[in-house]
């Protein structure tokens, strides 16, 4: 199995190295005949151009427009539309040095993760997200990551569902599972003693919708750690509203509960908590904090907890795109007693249209008592095709 998926990675970054379309960007890019920048302030961030994309189901626009007679849909009959190409996309992400102070050695991953993603909008305002990943920590086993179909009749109502994040609908970056540095924001990875976290994938359905400036969403799914849905169900609603001068403000409630067995009781959760956005030219800014209130779970107390970040970034207005980021970020434990506070600086540089080259450094500034500080340096590679 190893071996297989090993060539099968090889031969992707052949493939993407030698390609006569080195150009090329990833699917939506390249249907739709636009640049990566058209949907990202700097991927994998959506811009308010890419938010409406989302939202319309993976459209340019909800209006209909005729096929292209070469990477159009064909049309069986009036029930059945399909696509005459399959919008697929790869990116293959390589750690080539990654340096911690708790080790004199470095580790080496030229060939870190592999992505494929398979998505789309069809005929009958429907659309697809498929994403599959393999990595060297998981000996190149593949897992479907997400697997989401979706109906968009109108902006006001539309409903997606499938294999994702709760948070799948909501097209602000606040909760994104993707990484701009190295690490997602350790509040989207904050686990508790529930072990819920925003960036984990689970059975789930949304509503959401917009109306002018107010974007709405309401979901629910089937609670941390229960991938084929028989435990007790989480539910989640949002609510962002964009401003003038590139402002967006945003609040959620997450409320949940799960079995436990030792002790065989109902432990409940919740996260509620607000997020704002700023877009003004090439500078980006949002930050978020929410409180985590949970039951006792075993043998601990119940606990309430806080977690937030703030992030920046500048997009540089040059041929070779240089992006600077900075995140500050927090996350409490027992009770808010302790803290784990982190500091991470990165430069990202799109030298091409397609590879992403960024040097990350993040270090802890405050730990809990009896743990050490640690930082980490980091080159990390990313070619997508």
């Amino acid at each position: 199995m190893f071996r297989r998926v090993g060539l099968f990675v090889l031969a992707s970054i052949a493939l993407l190295l030698v390609s006569s379309t080195v150009e090329a960007v990833p699917a939506y890019a390249r249907k739709h005949q636009v640049a990566c920048t058209q949907c990202h302030s700097a991927w994998p961030l959506l811009n308010a151009y890419g938010r409406a994309f989302k939202e319309n189901g993976y459209r340019l626009s909800r209006e209909p427009s005729p096929p292209d007679p070469v990477t159009g849909d064909i049309t069986i009959d009036d029930s059945l539309t399909l696509a005459r190409s399959l919008p697929m996309s790869f990116r293959v992400q390589g750690r080539p040095f990654v340096k911690r102070s708790t080790d004199s050695r470095f580790d080496m991953q030229v060939v870190h993760e592999l992505e494929v993603q398979i998505t789309d909008a069809t005929a009958g305002n429907l659309s697809y997200y498929a994403n599959f990943e393999a990595a060297d920590d998981a000996e190149w086993t593949v897992e479907v990551a997400d697997l989401v179909g979706g109906w968009h009749p109108r902006a006001q109502a539309n409903i997606v569902g499938g294999y994702g994040p709760l948070t799948f609908a909501d097209p602000y970056s606040t909760f994104s599972s993707r990484r701009l540095t190295q690490d997602r924001p350790s509040p989207n990875s904050a686990g508790f003693q529930s072990g819920y976290r925003f960036r984990d994938s689970t059975q789930f359905g949304s509503f959401y919708g917009r109306v002018g400036g107010l974007f709405y969403s309401a979901t629910v799914g089937t609670g941390a750690g229960d991938p084929v849905g028989t435990d007790k169900k989480d539910y989640l609603v949002r609510a962002a509203y964009d401003l003038p001068a590139g402002i967006s403000i945003g609040a959620f409630s997450l409320t949940g509960d799960k079995e436990l067995t030792l002790p065989l009781r109902t432990q409940e959760y919740s996260r509620a908590g607000a997020d704002v956005q700023l877009e003004t030219g090439p500078f980006t800014a949002n930050a978020v904090w929410y409180e985590a209130d949970e039951d006792a779970a075993a043998t601990l107390v119940g606990q309430k907890n806080g977690a937030w970040y703030v992030q920046a970034l500048y997009v540089s207005p040059t041929n070779v795109p240089v992006v600077p980021v900075v995140r500050y970020e927090s996350v409490e434990s027992a009770g808010g007693a302790a803290s784990t506070n982190s500091l991470a600086v990165a430069l990202l540089a799109y030298v091409r249209g397609n590879v992403n080259v960024s040097l990350d450094y993040t270090t802890q500034t405050k730990v809990p008592p009896g743990r050490e500080k640690t930082n980490r340096f980091s080159l990390l590679v990313i070619f997508s095709m």
